[in-house]
């Protein structure tokens, strides 16, 4: 009888450490994911952005700097979006605008897979030159082409 009672309390015992070590992994895991889902996305980077090491010293001069410079750049790309269309705009392409209020991605070809060669903000002016399984191949008013997602852009 005495065996068995020691069996017993060595089997509950042993149900017990695992369920222990079983709730600690489980607990390890959740932290690891909360974790991994608290880091925030990689932040797009425009051609207007500060380099970084002048981000923190002129982040009090940042607004005066943009407030000046936002009506040259809206004036600029109109005049030189017309330029091209009226020159040599290529058959089937169309004027659009960016529609996504946090700007878009332009990569170097007609996916994700392409690395990152710029970005374009919000309701910046576009020529869209070809359209290919979902991607527009687009042109900005610098002449720069690129590929940027589908649907977050309107005609003009």
């Amino acid at each position: 009888m005495k065996n068995f009672f020691l069996g017993l309390s060595k089997f509950i015992l042993g149900i017990i450490l695992a369920m222990l070590i079983m709730s600690l992994a489980g607990a390890a895991m959740v932290r690891y994911f909360m974790a991994r889902s608290a880091e925030p996305p990689e932040r797009p980077i425009y051609d207007n952005d500060l380099p970084e090491d002048r981000a923190a010293a002129g982040s009090s001069q940042e607004p005066s700097q943009e407030s000046s410079q936002e009506p040259e750049s809206e004036a600029q790309p109109a005049a030189a979006d017309s330029e091209p269309e009226t020159e040599a705009a290529p058959e089937g392409s169309y004027t659009a605008y960016v529609t996504q209020p946090v700007g878009l991605i332009l990569r170097d070809g007609p996916g994700t897979e392409y690395t990152n060669i710029g970005g374009i903000g919000y309701e910046a002016s576009l020529t869209v030159l070809e359209e290919e399984n979902g991607w527009l191949k687009v042109q900005l008013s610098s002449g720069q082409e690129g590929w940027v997602k589908d649907g977050n852009t309107a005609r003009e």
